[in-house]
């Protein structure tokens, strides 16, 4: 009870200010041929004389809090800042782009997005810097705007953010990405694993787009390359944001040359109605252990109640976040099924399943509440023993 109790005041805390705070558009002007300054739903935008610069200063709050029921494994009840990211993101000269994103108070603390683009050609973009490495759809998505409030035990098999440089095409129906990516930013030796080089490349085909109806394909390629010396490791948390204990983790595997992980991607939206689903596998180059193969992958189910579409990117061939068409908000109701396979040969890392669903309320565009039931279910887990467990989580998210 004080756990719901401290996530309800916050809640109310946090919404109080963003509907009692400034307008949702001001704009201050300092005269013709001078810069002006634009405050709005999307943070703050600087503009200078002609657009030749424009500076937007945004981020992002999720409050958690998570009860959970376990049986095995031990983990805790808790109520925290799952992420406090403040970003500024810049145009110069129409062409040049770049962005900084750290988060200073979350549970994975450091920076994420920190790149420069150049969009100079027609439907081409290059970047380089830290961003997320072009794989997975899942991967991807903003945290914004994720169905859940984790993405699935899939996620695992995904790079993530990677320091790299690449190029990304699209047409009306169709995206190409690619690039070469080594350790990123914040990596550290002493918590983080496989380090090394990647060559990775993502191709989407959606032969049905409008903004009702959508039919989208997907296929990602990422070779990896590790450092000679370093351990493999591949763990999740059962898609508790707040957990600090997994039911699966290979532990630290040494003589792993090098890995290959292949994605396949397949959305259907209609309407409110969205299904979705991915499938990840990897194979590892390590004679001496076998070569071990890992799997993932989910399905997901939305039906956005009040008949709202989720947005999607031609662009990046991804999913944005629902926009309200009333002042109630929407409401999104979300089912997802996700497994993770860590066992193969003499590597024992576990087997889950999580079975999920979802209630989102989008309040307004800033705001958006979240719930989630999980049931997790390790068939074996880790340490080769039978368990489950069951956890209720909510979110307060408010993005400016």
């Amino acid at each position: 009870m004080r756990l719901l109790r401290q996530f309800i005041v916050t809640s109310l805390m946090a919404m109080m200010f963003v509907f009692g705070g400034p307008p949702s558009h001001a704009e201050v002007k300092k005269g013709d041929g001078d810069w002006s300054a634009d405050f709005g739903t999307s943070g703050l935008a600087i503009h200078t004389p002609g657009d030749h610069l424009s500076l937007e200063f945004g981020g992002r709050f999720h409050f958690d809090a998570v009860s959970i029921d376990d049986d095995v494994t031990t983990f805790r009840d808790d109520a925290d800042i799952r992420r406090l990211r403040f970003d500024v993101t810049g145009e110069v000269l129409n062409d040049w782009r770049f962005k900084v994103d750290v988060d200073v108070g979350g549970t994975s603390t450091g920076f994420k997005n920190v790149w420069v683009s150049y969009r100079g050609f027609d439907k081409v973009e290059l970047k380089g810097g830290n961003f997320a490495a072009p794989f997975s759809m899942e991967d991807l998505m903003s945290s914004n705007a994720i169905p859940m409030m984790e993405r699935s035990l899939a996620q695992a098999l995904a790079p993530g953010f990677l320091v790299g440089g690449g190029a990304q095409a699209y047409g009306d129906h169709w995206t190409v990405s690619g690039g070469y990516f080594f350790n990123p930013i914040d990596f550290d030796p002493q918590f983080n694993s496989e380090s090394g080089e990647s060559v990775m490349g993502r191709v989407t085909f959606a032969p049905v787009r409008s903004r009702k109806r959508l039919l989208h394909f997907g296929l990602g390629v990422e070779r990896r390359d590790l450092d000679g010396g370093v351990a493999s490791r591949v763990r999740s948390r059962p898609e508790i944001g707040l957990a600090t204990n997994s039911l699966v983790n290979t532990r630290a595997l040494m003589g792993v040359d090098k890995f290959t992980n292949v994605n396949g991607e397949l959305a259907l939206m209609y309407g409110p109605f969205l299904v979705q689903g991915q499938y990840i596998r990897r194979f590892n180059d390590a004679p001496a252990l076998g070569d071990p193969e890992f799997d993932g992958g989910y399905i997901l189910a939305s039906w956005v109640v009040t008949g709202e579409s989720r947005r999607y990117s031609r662009r990046s061939g991804v999913f944005g976040s629902v926009k309200p068409n009333s002042e109630f908000g929407a409401i999104e109701i979300v089912g997802r099924y996700s497994m993770l396979d860590l066992n193969d040969g003499s590597i024992t890392g576990g087997e889950e399943e999580n079975v999920s669903i979802g209630v989102n309320w989008y309040i307004g565009k800033n705001i958006r509440l979240m719930g989630n039931y999980i049931h997790a279910k390790a068939e074996p887990n880790k340490n080769l023993v039978r368990e489950s467990l069951d956890a209720v989580q909510g979110r307060l998210q408010v993005n400016f």
